[in-house]
């Protein structure tokens, strides 16, 4: 048997790495257990509406133990043809759903990763099928700072999907318990984001200055780049014996603005999008990791840089303070420029201190591709055991 994974959020053209968290989990789940995931995705590329299954080999499908399908719709800005996309898209995971169930049979579970936008999809073949569904959650509008953002129709959508689901875990305990706070939920496990310990490994550095590096999406509603820029503007009042390096999704003009008019291009490199491997390198070659968030859930960047035992600089908020503490980092309160100068002029005198062999070990014991693996597939079992009595 299998299980049948929609991912509610994966990367596209316009958003390389949108979701790419959720494939990380969906690799970790298919090294113990037979997966199959279905997306359909929307491309620029003027091309017929089609589907492509893995073309791995039946060996190199069994030892993967993952099945991708996939169908592609070109993407289309006008009022019609955004109306038209939406009935493709529909009609499309209505056919792959048939078509894995024909090639494959139906699927022991339905494991849906975020629950919109294609938690009603869900809901209906879960029901369809008498199969147990499982979400997990990464969606940061449960928590307190963004739950004006969760609109009557948004509620109503969630507490159709809540109530069918057969189990949840989240990213955090913090998340959990905010979910808790809205919608029934009954069968739960924290599970954390996955990273890859192979790829994230400690490295040794040789910087003339201290190495301070900051990785997300750039946006300021979430990231406050815009704080820590003007923190860094102070700090270099005082000191020059350091460099921000900032690797972004996106680009933010207005923050690459704010480097020129104030001067800081000595003090401030944005390195643009970078692949894993890149990100890894510069993970491994700075002297601590950087993350100044109004709000989160558990960013990856943070396991990542734990993983190449580098200390962090963080605010206490969603599920970061269940995985950071003095041993691996300093908090600093949210939106408080003034304390986090303060803090990163002491990891700068600091930084080695911080024991980097624990940060490393931490990070292989918790959120590993084999830990993080196997607790999904024990979470498996119990849901499946579960419905079986039921």
């Amino acid at each position: 048997m299998y299980i049948l994974h929609l991912p509610s959020w994966f990367p596209n053209e316009m958003m390389p790495y949108s979701g790419n968290f959720i494939e990380k989990h969906i690799a970790a789940i298919s090294k113990f257990q037979k997966s199959i995931t279905l997306k359909v995705i929307q491309t620029k590329a003027k091309r017929r509406h089609s589907m492509a299954v893995s073309t791995l080999s039946t060996k190199e499908q069994d030892a993967d133990n993952h099945i991708m399908v996939e169908y592609f719709i070109t993407t289309r800005t006008s009022l019609v043809g955004r109306l038209w996309m939406k009935i493709c898209e529909r009609y499309y995971y209505y056919k792959g759903m048939k078509h894995i169930e024909k090639l494959f049979g139906k699927p022991e579970m339905i494991h849906l990763h975020v629950a919109l936008p294609l938690g009603n999809l869900a809901v209906k073949w879960s029901n369809q099928w008498k199969i147990p569904l499982l979400l997990t959650e990464h969606w940061s509008i449960y928590n307190s700072y963004n739950k004006s953002l969760i609109t009557k129709s948004t509620q109503k959508k969630l507490k159709k999907i809540f109530i069918t689901l057969s189990g949840i875990t989240t990213v955090s305990e913090n998340l959990l318990h905010a979910i808790q706070e809205l919608f029934p939920v009954k069968k739960s496990a924290v599970i954390y984001n996955v990273v890859n310990t192979d790829l994230f490994i400690p490295q040794k550095e040789n910087n003339f200055s201290k190495k301070i590096l900051h990785v997300s999406t750039l946006h300021d509603h979430a990231k406050n780049i815009s704080g820590i820029l003007e923190g860094i503007k102070l700090l270099s009042t005082k000191r020059t014996d350091f460099i921000l390096e900032v690797i972004g999704e996106f680009k933010n003009y207005h923050a690459e603005r704010y480097v020129r008019d104030n001067a800081l291009e000595k003090f401030v490199h944005f390195l643009g999008s970078m692949p894993e491997e890149q990100v890894a390198r510069k993970m491994g070659e700075c002297d601590f990791f950087l993350l100044f968030s109004n709000y989160e859930n558990l960013p990856c960047v943070i396991l990542e840089a734990l993983s190449c035992g580098k200390p962090v600089i963080t605010t206490p908020v969603g599920g970061i303070s269940e995985i950071v503490n003095e041993k691996t980092g300093i908090f600093v309160e949210p939106q408080n420029v003034i304390q986090l100068v303060e803090k990163i002029e002491f990891m700068l005198q600091h930084a080695e201190k911080f024991d980097s062999t624990l940060a490393r070990n931490y990070a292989v014991a918790n959120f590993s591709i084999e830990v993080i693996g196997r607790q999904f597939q024990n979470f498996y079992k119990e849901i499946i055991h579960l419905n079986h009595i039921n």
